[in-house]
């Protein structure tokens, strides 16, 4: 049984009652948690929020072509909803509540979980799982491209790789389909494991360890820990690629029983990068003796070498991998160049940590044709004590780069400018700011043609307004620094 379901077939799956069992006959094809993006035949999934409950946008879902809605909706007594002032009219709510589609369950994040556990088994296609602290999504994008080339696949959209965007990349699974991409990742552990029992991966790939989320999981130890789980549940019959130039995801050989596939620059690694070169945005290396070449930093061969890694075992020849390959763009935020004349704009202004960062400066250096190098980043975030000590350090790397100017921004922008000054790097050649608009003002004054600008942030410090800024129309050229 796959997808078409009936309604009342779907309210089986979730454990749940349908509210009238007259509309059991209707159709389900996929299943939602945004009622502004539910099309015909979803299921909407009404779970609860913060300051609202999604079963009060019920009607606008099933407006919008919803064959039914789930929710556990129930816990707000009448004087309660009356009395909120964020909430919708009292009205929607009983219009959701009446309505002869809902089914009614204990927990609707168990039952959308449920469904895409269900259709995970129903689906024959290869699930590969990826994880790790830095460059999961990249990695994942270059998978799918390569196996895009010779099979027909899904990937996780946008950043659905939690325990509600999981389920929903999985009801993306059609039976035509002969992969899943899907990406998987935490905040503490155990979040991984159990993503991992709904996804059931044959696959599995771990990009790398390092200092992200510290605030949450505490130390290095810790999050090997976190991304070990996915390893770990591939059975014997499965591979786990693992990076050969990360000693600590190299660790996770031995908490595993299945096949062990090695990617990387070391001589051990059975897909191993030679003869590097890297400038202006394009890296060429090769493996086994073929010719690659992606578009992006130098760091980005951690997840070519996993999607080249993947293709040949998946049957996909060299030359066709690299083809697919040469194709790939980064998306915005997450290395993309962009040629805003006269100057280039290196936008990787999604997140940052400080093994991203790093990887960041190197790409700035290896713009050998730039007039100027030019630094802008905000605070890396969620590294908890020792934040302070991280962006001083970041300070004190800037000493053995090319960069001739960084726009330190946030909270611990003086730890960074006090980082590289200790270093050595002068004054002159570091701004410090608090304040975006101020920011804004002096990257215009200094700004002169043919600079390559990197944008580099935590994803709250918003850093794509510095992109957006700088790829407007109206912005100045100025033929001189101020």
């Amino acid at each position: 049984m796959t997808f078409p379901l009936t309604i009342q077939q779907l309210a089986k799956i979730v454990n749940g009652q349908l509210a009238n069992e007259a509309f059991g006959l209707g159709q389900v094809t996929g299943g939602c948690i945004d009622s502004r993006s539910a099309s015909y035949g979803d299921c909407f999934f009404a779970l609860p929020g913060n300051r609202t409950h999604g079963v009060l946008f019920a009607e606008q879902a099933m407006s919008n072509g919803a064959s039914c809605v789930v929710t556990d909706f129930g816990g707000l007594t009448r004087e309660k909803r009356n009395s909120r002032n964020d909430m919708p009219s009292l009205v929607a709510v009983d219009s959701a509540e009446s309505d002869g589609r809902i089914i009614h369950v204990a927990d609707s994040t168990v039952a959308l979980q449920s469904l895409g556990r269900w259709n995970r088994q129903q689906s024959g296609a290869l699930v590969i799982g990826v994880t790790g602290s830095v460059g999961k999504t990249t990695t994942r994008q270059m998978i799918s491209q390569v196996l895009s080339s010779g099979f027909s696949g899904v990937q996780t959209q946008g950043n659905q790789n939690n325990e509600l965007g999981v389920p929903l990349s999985l009801l993306k699974l059609k039976p035509e389909h002969d992969f899943a991409v899907l990406e998987l990742a935490a905040s503490r552990t155990g979040d991984i494991a159990f993503l991992a029992e709904l996804v059931r991966p044959e696959f599995a790939v771990v990009t790398r360890v390092a200092a992200t989320h510290l605030s949450s999981f505490g130390d290095l130890e810790t999050i090997r820990a976190a991304k070990s789980e996915l390893p770990e549940a591939v059975g014997r019959e499965g591979t786990v690629f693992l990076n050969a130039d990360d000693r600590a995801v190299l660790s996770m050989s031995q908490s595993t029983s299945a096949k062990i596939v090695t990617f990387g620059t070391t001589n051990a690694a059975d897909f191993r990068a030679s003869s590097i070169r890297s400038r202006d945005g394009s890296c060429q290396f090769h493996v086994d003796g073929q010719a690659f070449e992606v578009h992006g930093g130098s760091h980005l061969i951690t997840g070519a070498l996993a999607a080249i890694a993947i293709g040949r075992t998946t049957g996909l020849p060299g030359p066709v991998v690299a083809e697919s390959l040469g194709h790939y763009r980064p998306d915005s935020g997450r290395g993309r160049v962009v040629q805003r004349q006269p100057w280039t704009v290196i936008d990787e202004s999604y997140n940052a940590s400080p093994a991203s960062v790093l990887a960041a400066i190197r790409t700035l250096n290896e713009f050998d044709s730039a007039q100027r190098r030019i630094l802008v980043l905000g605070d890396m975030l969620e590294l908890g004590p020792q934040a302070a000590k991280f962006h001083h350090d970041i300070g004190r790397a800037l000493r053995d780069s090319k960069i001739e100017h960084t726009l330190a921004f946030g909270e611990f922008a003086e730890q960074i400018a006090a980082g590289a000054m200790q270093a050595g790097v002068s004054a002159n050649c570091l701004s410090v700011f608090r304040d975006m608009p101020t920011l804004l003002s002096m990257l215009d004054c200094i700004l002169v043609p043919g600079d390559v600008v990197m944008i580099k942030g935590s994803r709250s410090m918003q850093m794509e307004r510095v992109v957006k800024a700088l790829c407007a129309d109206k912005v100045e050229v100025r033929r001189s620094a101020a």
